[in-house]
């Protein structure tokens, strides 16, 4: 483990501002920095980077965090490594207290299957490179049209059609037959022993962000099924969290801002050659909102490049519905009837596939083109079928505008009343104006009490030390408690707040958001009378209850008495009467 002192001298010597910079063009904006977001796609930047604190926060999307939590997002990685990553940058050595037996346990076992999947790679890519079993499928990738320098890039492999060829490889590096099995490179005999997993088949090895192999993927070189046999689960691979060529191309994504996202091995390897490197691979599976998040760490936008065929686009509608509740822009690239990523690039090239990309509708707009020819539009039964699957989709949008342009376009080709559809999407012009995200809410409607509060014992130790005398924790909202005596806390024993220290103390990703959020921008205290203000935050917020009781008390009059709101507001005056005669 990483010494907290090592920590503290670290985060004292890199700047955030140098370490975001390195990822996102930043321009001062009064005491802050803003760019654009590269944890979401947008237009207008609501990013922002506070020097003097040292940490960043976007209201758009609520990532927040000091320069450690920026570094884990953006390139993945876990709080020790982010630690190493910086101490590089800021020339600090690390000299990690020695761990735990089970500590070391863990990692040494964790270590141990990276090892066995990196010999079991190495294996299979010599025999295809140089071994005499490996010339049928040297043979059918050069059919492929897949040359030398992809098969080194991707670490290409084969397994030969012998039963035990890898086991007694193994078995001379004296490896453990029971954790390759634990990898699903080997299966155990009902007899006793074990045999291969992968016979007679092409390897693509699926590696993890920083290149490490963790599995493979194995196909067959003629027409036989199953056509391909992916690794299990295990302890080093989980199917929905690992994008196929994701490592290779993670550099190009964050560069363009754009990412591709195809099905299958030799998509991904045609577009390779063909010089289009910002693309990644789903592993056997349909794309998940995990695999969505980690792409929108390095993209702004993204392109679905699935078949043309019928299976091609369900996914393509599977894909949709992963991506409209994550708010990441993302188009849908179509190809040529009884085409394939492969085929297509392979006879268009990259320009071929640059033309698609520019005629590529938003994923909404190719659903709604797809439902026009799957159901039959001209009938009432048709469009009732139409607007049921496109309705809950098009609510999902949050840009207002964005939906409601959609519903002008839905109503004039369907032929329907736009006022009426309006309102089934939530875009009519009479309905109040829809809530905002809790971020951009705090960005535009200024500081409550509670939030004013919390600010100024960050900022002020002695009015957090204040805060505990006055017990001040029970005055605020539940979801603020928490953080209010870390802040205390944090001010009892270091006599000062450390911003920092306290994100990495956080035990939630939603508590450093809130953080991060809170203090990113400090400039509601410029000219104010830091003891004032805390007299009056709290002042404010005794009275508060007392206002909501009248308010509860004017709806439980209008409001059926069998009925279920009924008791939920006889619930929530008790609480209320209950706190304001602990404040009295």
């Amino acid at each position: 483990m990483i010494p907290e002192e090592t920590v503290r001298e670290i985060r004292e010597r890199v700047t955030i501002l140098d370490v975001v910079s390195d990822y996102v063009s930043l321009k001062k904006a009064g005491a802050n920095y803003q760019g654009l977001c590269p944890f979401h796609g947008e237009k207008t930047p609501s990013f922002n980077v506070n020097p003097g604190r040292g940490i960043f926060h976007c209201f758009g999307c609520g990532a927040g965090g000091n320069a450690f939590s920026f570094i884990m997002r953006i390139e993945g990685i876990s709080f020790p490594e982010a630690v190493k990553h910086l101490a590089k940058k800021a020339g600090v050595a690390i000299d990690e207290r020695p761990l735990s037996r089970a500590e070391q346990t863990r990692k040494d076992e964790k270590e141990e299957f990276f090892r066995i999947a990196e010999i079991a790679s190495g294996f299979y890519h010599e025999i295809l490179v140089s071994g005499e079993s490996g010339e049928s499928c040297r043979s059918y990738l050069k059919q492929r049209g897949v040359d030398p320098a992809t098969v080194e890039a991707y670490r290409l492999g084969f397994a030969p059609e012998k039963w035990d060829s890898l086991c007694r490889y193994l078995e001379r590096r004296k490896i453990d037959l029971a954790k390759a099995e634990k990898l699903g490179l080997v299966r155990q005999r009902e007899s006793g022993g074990y045999y291969d997993t992968f016979r007679n088949r092409l390897l693509f090895t699926i590696s993890d962000l920083h290149g490490r192999p963790v599995a493979f993927g194995g196909r067959v070189l003629d027409d036989s099924l199953p056509k391909y046999i992916n690794s299990p689960e295990s302890p080093i691979y989980h199917k929905g969290d690992i994008l196929f060529g994701l490592d290779l191309a993670k550099q190009a994504i964050r560069e363009k801002k754009v990412a591709i996202v195809v099905e299958g091995y030799f998509d991904h390897l045609s577009m390779y050659q063909a010089g289009i490197r910002e693309v990644v691979a789903t592993c056997g599976t349909a794309l998940t909102s995990d695999q969505v998040k980690l792409l929108h760490r390095y993209a702004g936008q993204l392109y679905i490049l699935f078949d043309s065929d019928g299976a091609g686009q369900k996914a393509t509608v599977r894909a949709m519905d992963m991506l409209l509740p994550e708010g990441i822009p993302a188009s849908v690239i179509e190809l040529p009837a009884g085409d394939d990523p492969d085929s297509f690039v392979k006879r268009e090239g990259a320009e071929g596939l640059l033309t698609r990309m520019q005629k590529s509708r938003s994923v909404l707009d190719y659903f709604f083109r797809l439902l026009l020819n799957s159901r039959q539009a001209g009938t009432i039964e048709g469009k009732r079928q139409i607007l049921d699957e496109l309705l809950p989709r098009l609510r999902l949008l949050e840009d207002r505008m964005q939906r409601k342009l959609y519903v002008t376009e839905i109503a004039r080709v369907l032929g329907v009343d736009e006022a009426e559809l309006k309102l089934m999407a939530g875009v009519s012009g009479t309905e109040r104006q829809l809530r905002p995200t809790p971020q951009k809410a705090r960005q535009n409607c200024g500081t409550s009490p509670a939030e004013m509060l919390l600010l100024l014992m960050g900022t002020f130790p002695e009015l957090a030390q204040l805060g505990d005398e006055r017990k001040v924790v029970r005055l605020l909202p539940h979801h603020f408690q928490a953080i209010a005596d870390r802040l205390i806390t944090e001010s009892k024993q270091q006599g000062s707040v450390d911003l920092g220290h306290l994100f990495e103390r956080s035990d939630s990703h939603e508590s450093v958001q809130q953080l991060a959020s809170l203090f990113v921008n400090d400039a509601q205290l410029q000219g104010i009378d830091p003891q004032k203000a805390f007299d009056q935050c709290c002042a404010s917020l005794e009275r508060s209850p007392l206002k909501d009781l009248k308010e509860l008390a004017r709806e439980l009059a209008r409001t059926e008495q069998d009925s279920e709101r009924y008791l939920e507001l006889l619930k929530e005056i008790e609480t209320l009467r209950n706190k304001k005669s602990q404040l009295l």
